[in-house]
């Protein structure tokens, strides 16, 4: 868990994992220099289960890299501070990649929380083969449900620190070069939509496309995808961000306003 000014969500962030039927487990929270209440809290726990450590302020990416480093278990499950799995999740995922040694990353259905009446269940693949394709268009995979195989994520030199954003595409596009990757049906965890959220708020328009077209050409090229899909995709993408501009000048113009 990496964590950045992660009040109020970090709580019972923490708090689903001390509650987890699974009960072998520990947790490594990586706070990268928050400047809210973090760290008082994160000082006031009490289970020797749960290791804390700080970093000065360089990143998601590296702090999800010390996070590996710490890591001494089998599997690496990953959960973003401000979300919540449910009880039976890690006793879940171990049973199902214990099952599947083919299988390096495993990732569930999760439900969106936007508020308290407007919730999304995602209706995400399961296989491989489906996966591998939709990781040239999106994150088909949750990054707050994820198990991993930890030889597996060391082997591929853990998250790129290269990059700004999409650290969790870029390293499934990269895993799933060398392994099977799936998706459980199952809803692990519950992920929460709010201002708060630093790249969702901070990557947007021309940015986060050329972000998308890039991570599109490297699982086109990675994962021996048909070369013609990076065509068809960057039509979609390209179109798709010239409708919300319109969509959102519309919105903004004086005689909108006026109607409203």
């Amino acid at each position: 868990m990496t964590v950045y000014n992660g009040m109020p969500y970090l709580q019972q962030s923490v708090q689903a994992i001390q509650a987890q039927t699974y009960t072998n487990w520990e947790l490594i929270i990586v706070d990268d220099y928050s400047t809210d209440t973090t760290r008082d809290w994160l000082s006031q726990l009490n289970d020797n289960r749960i290791f804390t450590f700080r970093t000065n302020q360089k990143g998601r990416g590296f702090a999800l890299n010390t996070g590996l480093e710490k890591c001494k278990g089998t599997y690496i499950a990953i959960n973003d501070a401000d979300d919540v799995s449910v009880p039976d999740r890690l006793s879940k995922q171990v049973n199902y990649l214990q099952l599947h040694p083919e299988i390096a990353l495993l990732g569930s259905n999760f439900v969106k929380v936007f508020s308290d009446s407007k919730q999304e269940v995602s209706h995400k693949p399961s296989d491989n083969g489906s996966l591998r394709l939709q990781l040239a268009e999106q994150s088909c995979i949750q990054h707050s449900t994820v198990m991993l195989r930890t030889n597996a994520l060391k082997q591929i030199n853990g998250y790129n620190t290269s990059i700004q954003f999409m650290f969790d595409r870029d390293m499934y596009i990269r895993l799933a070069h060398l392994y099977s990757i799936a998706n459980m049906p199952d809803v692990l965890v519950s992920i929460n939509r709010h201002q708060q959220q630093y790249f969702v708020s901070t990557y947007k328009g021309l940015q986060r496309l050329g972000y998308q077209l890039k991570f599109a050409w490297k699982a086109i090229y990675l994962l021996d995808l048909p070369f013609l899909l990076y065509g068809k995709l960057t039509l979609r993408l390209v179109y798709g961000f010239l409708l919300r501009t319109l969509r959102n000048i519309v919105n903004q113009s004086p005689i909108q306003r006026h109607s409203n």
